[in-house]
């Protein structure tokens, strides 16, 4: 039902994208083995790049915070913690997740923001994202990748 609304916002604000479908993927590390692309079966093929991760972060102060960055980065909570100016963090419980922002383990991903109605999450996105000219995230299930121009 999210992944509906998703697409359904970024068809009304005329936000143009790619749906690529795949097998589920949990990690970054993971290989899409593309099936359809906007529906349509193709070929195997590889997502477009960059890639990135996206972590579920608590901090000691009991605030979340979801966390972009590009794939191959090392992410150092402490010092992450030191740059945002907030408590030590630790990832957030899998019941959390679901309850704010409607994800799974595996499928998070900063198109979540958009169902978080009680305005909980902060989005930290990575800044050598960028330059980039696309980005692609899970639209809220972890067998498809959205690709947007940001």
């Amino acid at each position: 039902m999210k992944k509906r609304q998703l697409l359904d916002f970024l068809k009304t604000h005329s936000m143009p994208y790619q749906l690529y479908e795949h097998q589920p993927v949990f990690t970054i590390e993971d290989e899409a083995v593309i099936t359809a692309i906007d529906g349509k079966a193709v070929n195997p093929g590889p997502l477009p790049k960059p890639h990135y991760k996206t972590l579920f972060l608590k901090d000691t102060k009991d605030q979340f915070f979801l966390v972009a960055v590009m794939e191959g980065k090392r992410v150092d909570l402490k010092e992450l913690s030191n740059v945002l100016g907030c408590g030590r963090f630790s990832f957030g419980k899998p019941d959390k997740l679901m309850a704010l922002l409607q994800l799974t383990p595996g499928s998070v991903t900063p198109y979540g923001v958009l169902f978080d109605e009680g305005k909980k999450v902060t989005l930290v996105l990575d800044e050598d994202a960028l330059p980039h000219e696309t980005i692609s995230f899970h639209p809220m299930h972890n067998d498809m990748t959205l690709v947007t121009t940001p």
